[in-house]
C-alpha cells in the first residue's frame, strides 16, 4: 500500500549534511495502526512529512500503490495529499476565519466538489466525532480536544487511504488523548494510520506496530516484513479544482479581518484614480460644451458643397448633386443681413435665414410659439425681433407667450440698406410678411434671426446682389452616416463635378477632440506617477499579508492546495483592493464633480451665459459612464498585476517550514 525503500532525507548544516532520515526501508498496510517513536530530533516528523508529500527532496523511493513517486511534480504531490492522505496536526491547524464545518469541508472544495455537497459530507464527519452542534462555531470558540476532533474529521472527509498524525495528543490531557487515539485506531481498520509520538505508553496500549527511530535510523520495527510483493496500482490523478467562490472567500475574509489597513491602502491608491476621473471629466465636459456651442453655428448633419477651384455652384450642379446616392436634399447656402423698422421708427439689423431642410434645427435650443412658415409670404421671427416691434426692453422666458400674442398675425416689413458708388445710403423694400411663429431664443451676440421659406430667401438674396446666381456654396443633407458612403460620395463629387464636400462641424470638433485627447494623455501620464506609487503600495500590502499568513499557507498546502490555488487567493485579495480603490475614487470624484461644477456655474458659466444671451453654455466636468467603467476595470487589473510577485512568492513557501511558524 505505502512503502519507502532506502529512504534518505538530508539537511544542510553549514558545509556538511545531516541525515534526518537515514536509509529507511519499510512497508505499511491497510489495517495497521503504526506508531513511530523516538526522541526529539530522531527523524519522526521528517519521515511523516516525506510520507505525506510535504518534503519531497529525498533520496530513495516512496511507493504508493505500486507507483514510484520519484517523478511526481508539485501538482502531483498536491493531488496526492488531497486525495490519498489525511493529515492530523499536533496544533490542530484550523483556519481561524472559517467556521468548523468549513474547515472540515476545505479539502473537498479543493477537489471542486460543490459547496452544498462538501457541507453535507463535512456534517456527516462532524456527527461521527460528536461535534455536529459546533458546526457553525469558529475555531476559537471550541476547546483543544474539540479542535483536534475537527482536525480528524477534516483528515477523514475525503475518505483517504492513509492517515498521518503528528503528535495528535501533544496538546491534550490524558483522557482526551486516549479518546483521540481510540478513534484513530478505529478508523485504521480500513486505512493505513501512522502516528508520530514520543509517548511510549500510548504506543504500548494502542499500536499494532511500532517503529522506533534514533538519529534517522530504524532501531526497532515490531512488525515489518522485509520483502513483500507490491501490487502495481494506478493513482487517480484527477486535478483538484478549487472553486472561485472559495478563493474569493479566503480573500474577502482576510480583507475584512484587516479592514482598517485595507481602507487606508484603498484610500491612498484612489488618489491617482480621482485625478484621472476629474481630468477625463473635464476634457469631455469642455469638449461636449464646445461641440454644443459649435453645433448652433454648424449643424452636425449639414454638409457644405463647394467648388474646388472656387467656382460658384449652378442650378445644374444642384440638380446633379440631388440625384446622387445618399443625398436626401441639396440647396444653396442662403443667409442675408437685412433690416426692419418698428412702429417708433427704430431700425434694427437682423439675419435672414432660410427655413432649414431639417426644421427641428430651429427649435433644438428654444421653444417654438406658433408654427414654421409654409408659404412665401409668412415669416418666423425670434423673440428679440418681436420685442423690438412692440418697443419692449425687458424680456424673459415668462414674457415669451405674452410677446408672441402681441405680434401674432401682424405683418413685418423687411428692407435692404446699401451704399452706392457715390457713398449714398440706399434703402430698398424687400417685402411684407405675416408673422406665423416666434422662436423663444434671444439674440445671438446682438443679431436677431428671422426665417422665411427657402424659395423666398433665395429670391431675396438674388435680388439684393442683382445676380442670377450669387451663392458659391450649397448645403447637402445626407441619408447616411456611414463613413464609407460619405467617402464614396466625396470621390464622385471631386472626380465628376470638381466639387468638394465638407462637414464643418466634424472638422472643427475633431480638431478639438484630438487636442483634448492629447491633453488627456499628458495629464494621465502625470497621474501615472501616483499610480506607480500605488502599485508598489499594493504589492507591499499583499506581501505583508503573505507574511502574516504563512502558517495558513502551510495548512492549505498540507491538505492539498495547489500553487495556483494559493496564487489565486492573493491575486483575488489584490483585485478586491483595486476594486475598493476605484469605488472610493468614483464616489469622491462624482462628489467633487458636483461641487466644482456648482462653483464654476456660479462664478463663470452663468455670467458668461448672460453676456452671450444664453448662446454659450459650458459644463466644466461631465461624468461618463464608460470612463467610470474603464477606470474600475483598469484599477482591478492594475492591482492584480501589482500583487502578482508576492502572490507567486506565497505559492513557493515551503509547507514544512510554514507549519512550524508560530
Amino acid at each position: 500500500m505505502l512503502s519507502v525503500k532506502n529512504l534518505t532525507k538530508k539537511y544542510k548544516n553549514g558545509s556538511s549534511y545531516i541525515n534526518a532520515v537515514d536509509d529507511i526501508t519499510a512497508h505499511f498496510d491497510v489495517g495497521e495502526f503504526v506508531f513511530v517513536l523516538g526522541a526529539s530530533g530522531s527523524g519522526k516528523s521528517t519521515l511523516l512529512n516525506v510520507l505525506c508529500g510535504l518534503d519531497t527532496e529525498i533520496e530513495g523511493s516512496v511507493i504508493v500503490d505500486g507507483i514510484d513517486t520519484k517523478n511526481f511534480s508539485r501538482k502531483d504531490w498536491a493531488i496526492y495529499r488531497n486525495r490519498y492522505v489525511g493529515f492530523v496536526f499536533q496544533e490542530y491547524n484550523l483556519i481561524e476565519h472559517l467556521n468548523v464545518w468549513e474547515n472540515v469541508a476545505l479539502p473537498l472544495q479543493f477537489q471542486g466538489i460543490p459547496k452544498s455537497k462538501a457541507k453535507e459530507k463535512a456534517l456527516i464527519e462532524l456527527e461521527k466525532v460528536g461535534l455536529i452542534k459546533f458546526a457553525y462555531s469558529k475555531p476559537n470558540q471550541i476547546s483543544g480536544g474539540q479542535a483536534q476532533r475537527v482536525a480528524i474529521a477534516r483528515a477523514l472527509v475525503t475518505d483517504p487511504k492513509v492517515i498521518m498524525a503528528d503528535e495528535p495528543t501533544g496538546a491534550l490531557d490524558t483522557e482526551l488523548g486516549n479518546k483521540i487515539i481510540g478513534y484513530l485506531k478505529k478508523v485504521s481498520e480500513e486505512r493505513v494510520v501512522v502516528v508520530v509520538t514520543h509517548d511510549e505508553e500510548l504506543a504500548e496500549k494502542y499500536a499494532t506496530r511500532t517503529v522506533s527511530l534514533s538519529d534517522g535510523k530504524v532501531i526497532e520495527d515490531t512488525n515489518n516484513t522485509s520483502e513483500r510483493v507490491i501490487e502495481t496500482g494506478k493513482l487517480e490523478f484527477e486535478q483538484p479544482k478549487m472553486k472561485f467562490g472559495m478563493i474569493m472567500k479566503f480573500a474577502k475574509n482576510n480583507i475584512f479581518s484587516r479592514m482598517i489597513r485595507t481602507l487606508a491602502t484603498s484610500s491612498v491608491v484612489s488618489i491617482g484614480y480621482i485625478s484621472i476621473f476629474l481630468l477625463a471629466f473635464m476634457i469631455f465636459g469642455i469638449n461636449s460644451s464646445l461641440a454644443n456651442t459649435i453645433g448652433k453655428f454648424l449643424p452636425e448633419d449639414q454638409y457644405q458643397i463647394i467648388g474646388i477651384d472656387g467656382q460658384d455652384l449652378t442650378d445644374a450642379d444642384l440638380l446633379n448633386i440631388g440625384n446622387l446616392d445618399n443625398v436626401d436634399n441639396v440647396r444653396y447656402a442662403v443667409a442675408e443681413s437685412v433690416h426692419t423698422e418698428n412702429a417708433w421708427g427704430t431700425i434694427s439689423s437682423i439675419i435672414l435665414q432660410a427655413v432649414p431642410y431639417d426644421e427641428a434645427l430651429i427649435t433644438q435650443n428654444a421653444d417654438l410659439y406658433g408654427r414654421i412658415p409654409e408659404n412665401d409670404n409668412e415669416i418666423l421671427i425670434d423673440v428679440r425681433t418681436a420685442a423690438n416691434m412692440r418697443n419692449i426692453d425687458m424680456v424673459d422666458e415668462d414674457s415669451y407667450q405674452y410677446i408672441y400674442d402681441l405680434v401674432q398675425g401682424q405683418t413685418i416689413d423687411l428692407t435692404n440698406i446699401s451704399v452706392n458708388a457715390l457713398g449714398l445710403e440706399l434703402t430698398e423694400d424687400i417685402g411684407t410678411y405675416e408673422i406665423v411663429g416666434m422662436v423663444g431664443e434671444d439674440s445671438v451676440f446682438g443679431a436677431s434671426v428671422v426665417y422665411l421659406s427657402y424659395e423666398e430667401t433665395l429670391r431675396i438674396s438674388k435680388e439684393i446682389h442683382d445676380e442670377e446666381i450669387y451663392h458659391a456654396t450649397a448645403i447637402a443633407y445626407l441619408s447616411t452616416t456611414k463613413t464609407k458612403d460619405i467617402d464614396a460620395l466625396t470621390l464622385t463629387l471631386r472626380d465628376d463635378y470638381n466639387l468638394d464636400i465638407v462637414n464643418y462641424f466634424s472638422s472643427v470638433t475633431s480638431g478639438i477632440e484630438d487636442f483634448m485627447l492629447g491633453a488627456l494623455k499628458v495629464f494621465i501620464g502625470i497621474a501615472s506617477v501616483s499610480l506607480i506609487v500605488s502599485g508598489i503600495l499594493i504589492g507591499l500590502v499583499i506581501y505583508t499579508s503573505m507574511l502574516e499568513r504563512i502558517k495558513e499557507i502551510g495548512i492549505l498546502s498540507a491538505i492539498g492546495a495547489r500553487q495556483s490555488n494559493i496564487i489565486g487567493i492573493f491575486v483575488a485579495e489584490s483585485a478586491i483592493i483595486g476594486l475598493m480603490s476605484s469605488i472610493i475614487a468614483t464616489g469622491l470624484a462624482l462628489l467633487l464633480t458636483r461641487l466644482i461644477n456648482g462653483i464654476f456655474s456660479a462664478v463663470i458659466e452663468k455670467p458668461l451665459s448672460l453676456l452671450s444671451n444664453g448662446f454659450i453654455e459650458i459644463t466644466l466636468l461631465t461624468p461618463k459612464l464608460w470612463i467610470i467603467g474603464a477606470v474600475i476595470l483598469f484599477s482591478v487589473l492594475y492591482a492584480v498585476i501589482a500583487g502578482l510577485i508576492p502572490s507567486f512568492r506565497a505559492s513557493k513557501i515551503n509547507a514544512v517550514k510554514a507549519l512550524r511558524r508560530e
